[in-house]
Order: structure tokens, then C-alpha cells, then sequence
């Protein structure tokens, strides 16, 4: 799907673009703190950071993970912030259901996403929802997300990054930022 198909899907309705709006205005902005933007007025930092598989990012947008989304690597770099905000709102917002949480907890189960990919996410939330943790939202999951907590996310987000250095030791230099990221997401709320 390219990037306009996901500023049409994010606005197809006025309820729709409501909570795109909400989106941006209560989520987006707190990730991409994280990611780079200082100031969202200003445009993205186009980056490249050594031993990230993704490869240039913009927004937060991995550019080796997105490039179906983009007609070349100009097209990447001409992306606004409100098609950045549409593709993330789509492809993970919308994609893992965040919306279902409850409010307190969606920033950081979005975040997870947007940092670390949804079916970690989605396995992670399904940990703290306390059923199986497959990376399938069904009715069982969906039902008991209403039960999710930021504390729990917290924890298991914090495990995990914990985990994957210790599995992998070449991860160690991202733990810090991993770590103190996911402290600065949790006090927002």
C-alpha cells in the first residue's frame, strides 16, 4: 500500500479522522519524541544509525522495512508528518487494535509497536492480557484487552529488552535507549 492510500484510509470518515486526530495529538507526538523530532513544525531527521537493520529513518519510519510504501528513496524523503502520522496510525495503531486498551495503556502498547514490531507487541499485550500469546488478535484477546494494564506492558516491555541482549549481545548498545525510552513513555501518563 503507498503512503497516500494510508492518508485516505486514516480520514475515509468523519469518526475516522477523528481519532487520526486524537492519534496525533495524544500518541504520535510522544513516540516520535523518540524517534528524532524534536519538533514536529520542523520536519523529520533523516538518519541512519550503525548496526539498525531498518536503515534510514524518517519519523520513525524504516525505510528498509517500508520501502513498498514509497516510489523511491526521494519519495521516502519527501514524507510529512501527516503522512508519517497516517502510516503509523494504519499500520500500527489501527492494525493492533490499540484503540481497545484502555486510555492509560495505548501510548505505551503503540509505542512497543511503532519500536519493536506488532506481533512483539501483540504477543507481549496477550502476556498481560493473560491468554496465549500467538500474535492473533481473536475474540478471546479482544475481549480480555479491556483488562490490559500500562504496568504490565511496562514490565514485560522492559523484560524483554532485558532478554534480547542477553541473547544477543550486539543489541547491548541500543539497551539504554531501549530502556530509558520505555521510563519516559511510561510517565506520561
Amino acid at each position: 500500500m503507498k503512503v497516500k492510500e494510508y492518508v485516505r484510509l486514516a480520514t475515509i470518515s468523519p469518526t475516522m479522522t477523528k481519532e487520526f486526530e486524537n492519534f496525533k495529538k495524544n500518541i504520535f507526538v510522544h513516540t516520535l519524541k523518540w524517534e528524532g523530532v524534536a519538533d514536529i513544525n520542523k520536519g523529520g531527521n533523516l538518519h541512519n544509525v550503525a548496526g539498525d537493520t531498518g536503515g534510514y529513518t524518517l519519523w520513525g519510519i524504516a525505510y528498509n522495512h517500508g520501502k513498498d510504501m514509497f516510489d523511491n528513496f526521494d519519495d521516502f524523503k519527501d514524507t510529512t508528518y501527516n503522512e508519517a502520522a497516517a502510516i503509523a496510525f494504519i499500520r500500527y495503531y489501527r492494525a493492533i487494535q490499540a484503540f481497545v486498551l484502555p486510555a492509560s495503556a495505548q501510548l505505551m502498547y503503540f509505542d512497543m509497536a511503532y519500536n519493536m514490531g506488532s506481533m512483539r507487541a501483540i504477543k507481549i499485550m496477550q502476556k498481560c492480557a493473560g491468554v496465549g500469546a500467538d500474535g492473533v488478535i481473536g475474540p478471546v484477546t479482544r475481549e480480555k484487552m479491556k483488562f490490559v494494564t500500562e504496568d504490565c506492558l511496562y514490565q514485560e516491555r522492559t523484560k524483554f529488552y532485558n532478554q534480547l541482549v542477553v541473547a544477543n549481545r550486539k543489541m547491548g548498545k541500543f539497551l539504554k535507549g531501549w530502556l530509558n525510552r520505555t521510563v519516559a513513555i511510561f510517565k506520561i501518563n
